[in-house]
């Protein structure tokens, strides 16, 4: 379990609507190319697999790596990270081709599916946590052969490094030196289960926080507030959890000199937002002061261990609904009387059939419902009793709500998948069903007004661009002011529909609109200076403003009355969404930005000491051993690993020689390293350039490039 911040009601959606069929069509298009690789490998028979060509594999991580772009265009830089997993492991099988497999390309995919059900949830406006594609991310990392793959990796909380106060009375006197050998040796009894082993490391962690300063005494501080989580039992011990404590272990002995391991305070935080108190145990002083320092008061806690997401294909639950779809346009006609589609109305069923076995639980039963309903719909001869019709209808109707909302683990959907199925088979029979239950007309209720609000929004869009038609053709010719005599009134038909949608603020900006056309239509000016005048300037921002409410309203309705706002001073309408910085088409690197390259010059440094003749070797060692634990505290194994075995072969070393052999492979090794680490980014592909919005309607007679510096340097 562990907490993240959930789509709330403020969320502004609409910029994810407009990418989300881009990443899936890229994704899908991700997909088809590595099957396809995987088909012709297998058809060379695996002896020749470089014979493959390789372009198609280019192609996957493009289609990959621009997905991550787009999202995090959008601000969902942290949700993508599946996505960074999955281009990581297309890279590694690029190299190693053989190990390009059917499990392989099914963990690429289940990733995928999983981020596009996370998306639709979201756009759904239910509650999503990044968190809960944690199983897909951490498969995909270890196909990536990534060393890392912890949740705290898809915990979007904002971070930055802040003072906590001392809670939990005083630390007491601090030591001369740090007691790694009694915290080594508690952190063993809290690995096998010792009673109090928590508790007696958040002390020891306290003691830390007051000797050091700075960073160090914040990671500190967080390190006991975790623990004492753990004393309480409001964090599991899971591996986790116990590579978080062996890794306090490691930047214990990084001693006083060593720097504060950013990315283990993160780690560190991530379970103190894990911890979410109740009111059966409410949480510890230390543990309170950590969420209420970093804003963790009100998170929610999300099972990272299991996820629902992504269990079917999308284009399983795409064919799905054609099919329900289908059967519904059979079922209505031949209810309303249509004798001609009876010898047609038995295989659309068995399709739905077919397709509620392998997605609903319980969609056996209903799927034998509907099926011998319609035979027998069919062997009559005639269209069905009312009763019939109803719960068919009904049912379907059920389907295509459950397959457009995706949530096939609701806890009451095989009650209610097997509620519709013996209301079927009942009425069938001629027996009594009983009353509706409350879902059903809850149901009823839901699919009326998302029926009611797509017809509103399909009017308005409607209306809108023939008012933008016409104004466009005044803004060309100011001359022509006949074009605006119809405008008036489509616009007061435009404020009626908003003034039913209780959208006040959109309303009033309406009727200031077609104040500025009344004026505009029964006023002559002169065309030069007509684009100078205010009331154009009003229209054109309100025009704009107009668009993206109405994009707003078909994905949040009830989101775009809040966040929209008309200033009667001004006569217009603007938007009061909060724009988030969005990240950069490098944010994978964005959480190691201080850390990582700290490391790397540190083991530049050490190269360079190790490359010059008659290099001291203690002073080698020290670096090298001070350079593991950082490494180790940073969950950084790699580099860890290659500075514990130099060190090693350094205290190995029996004569002059064997040391000065020892620190040229040092320096290779860690050269070696350093490249590695600062080639990885030239080697992601270059993402695709946005596409600018279209800017506003220029003068007649000027191209709108008249202010641009490059192009006036091109051309003059």
């Amino acid at each position: 379990m562990a907490t993240t911040p959930m789509t709330g009601p403020q969320d502004d959606l609409s910029p994810l609507a407009w990418v989300v069929d881009e990443v899936r069509r890229s994704l899908e298009a991700a997909h088809k190319a590595l099957r396809r690789y995987l088909k012709e490998a297998e058809a060379s028979g695996g002896s020749d697999v470089s014979s493959v060509d390789p372009s198609m594999l280019r192609q996957v991580r493009t289609q990959i790596h621009q997905s991550v772009g787009a999202l995090e265009l959008v601000g969902l830089g942290v949700a993508a990270q599946p996505l960074r997993a999955a281009e990581a492991a297309v890279q590694r099988l690029s190299a190693k081709p053989s190990l390009i497999t059917l499990k392989a390309v099914h963990t690429i995919e289940q990733g995928s599916f999983a981020l596009l059900d996370y998306l639709a949830r979201k756009l759904a406006g239910k509650p999503v946590s990044a968190l809960a594609m944690f199983p897909q991310y951490r498969a995909l990392q270890e196909l990536a052969g990534a060393a890392r793959a912890h949740p705290a990796d898809l915990w979007g909380h904002e971070w930055g490094w802040r003072t906590l106060p001392l809670a939990g009375g005083q630390a007491g006197p601090a030591w001369g030196q740090p007691p790694v050998d009694e915290f080594e040796a508690e952190m063993l009894g809290l690995l096998r289960g010792h009673a109090g082993a928590a508790s007696r490391l958040g002390e020891l962690c306290v003691h830390q926080g007051a000797r050091s300063q700075g960073n160090l005494a914040s990671l500190w501080q967080l390190a006991a507030a975790f623990l004492e989580a753990l004393a309480d039992g409001a964090v599991a011990l899971d591996v986790h959890a116990k590579r978080v404590v062996s890794r306090l272990l490691a930047q214990l002995r990084a001693g006083d000199s060593g720097q504060a391991s950013e990315r283990l305070a993160q780690d560190l935080l991530f379970f103190c937002g894990q911890a979410a108190p109740d009111a059966g145990r409410p949480a510890g002083p230390r543990l309170a002061a950590a969420r209420q320092a970093y804003g963790l008061e009100h998170s929610q806690a999300v099972d990272y261990e299991s996820s629902s997401l992504g269990l079917f294909d999308p284009a399983l639950l795409a064919q799905a609904r054609k099919r329900v779809t289908a059967a519904k346009e059979v079922w209505s006609a031949v209810a309303a009387g249509e004798s001609v589609r009876l010898s047609g109305l038995l295989e659309p069923f068995t399709l739905v059939g077919d397709s509620l076995k392998r997605i609903y639980p319980n969609g056996g039963l209903l799927a034998q419902a509907l099926q011998a309903a319609a035979a027998q719909t069919q062997a009559s001869g005639s269209e069905p009793v009312a009763a019939l019709a109803m719960e068919v209808a009904t049912a379907l109707l059920y389907l295509e709500a459950s397959l457009e909302d995706a949530e096939f683990d609701h806890p009451e959907m095989p009650d209610r998948v097997r509620r519709l199925a013996e209301r079927v088979d009942l009425v069938r029979q001629n027996l009594e069903p009983g009353a509706l239950d409350l879902w059903m007309e809850d149901l009823y209720r839901r699919i009326s007004d998302r029926q009611t609000m797509g017809n509103v929004v399909q009017e308005l869009r409607a209306s809108l661009s023939e008012v933008e038609k016409q104004i466009d053709q005044y803004f060309r010719n100011p001359a022509q002011r006949e074009v605006l005599i119809p405008v008036p009134s489509q616009l007061s038909a435009m404020r009626g529909v908003l003034s039913l949608l209780d959208m006040d603020h959109a309303s009033q900006a309406v009727l200031r609109m077609r104040d500025d056309v009344d004026e505009l239509a029964n006023t002559e000016v002169d065309p030069e200076r007509a684009l100078q005048s205010g009331p154009i300037d009003r229209l054109a921002n309100n025009l704009g403003a107009l668009s993206f409410l109405i994009d707003m309203v078909s994905v949040q309705p009830q989101t775009a009355k809040s966040l929209f706002r008309f200033d009667p001073a001004s006569g217009q309408l603007t938007a009061t969404v909060a724009r988030a910085e969005r990240p950069s088409a490098f944010s994978a690197f964005d959480g190691q930005e201080t850390e990582q390259p700290a490391l790397v010059e540190q083991a530049q440094s050490i190269a360079l000491a190790a490359a010059r003749p008659q290099a001291d070797a203690q002073s080698l060692e020290r670096d090298l051993a001070q350079l593991t634990q950082q490494a180790r505290a940073a969950d950084q194994e790699g580099l860890a690993r290659l500075a514990s075995r130099a060190q090693s072969n350094l205290a190995n070393a029996s004569d002059a020689e064997g040391v000065e052999l020892a620190g040229r492979q040092l320096a290779h090794s860690l050269n070696e390293f350093v490249a590695t680490q600062e080639g990885s980014l030239s080697d992601l592909p270059t993402p695709s350039r946005p596409v600018p919005p279209p800017g506003p309607p220029v003068a007649p007679g000027q191209t709108g490039l008249e202010d641009d510096a490059e192009m006036r340097e091109i051309f003059l």
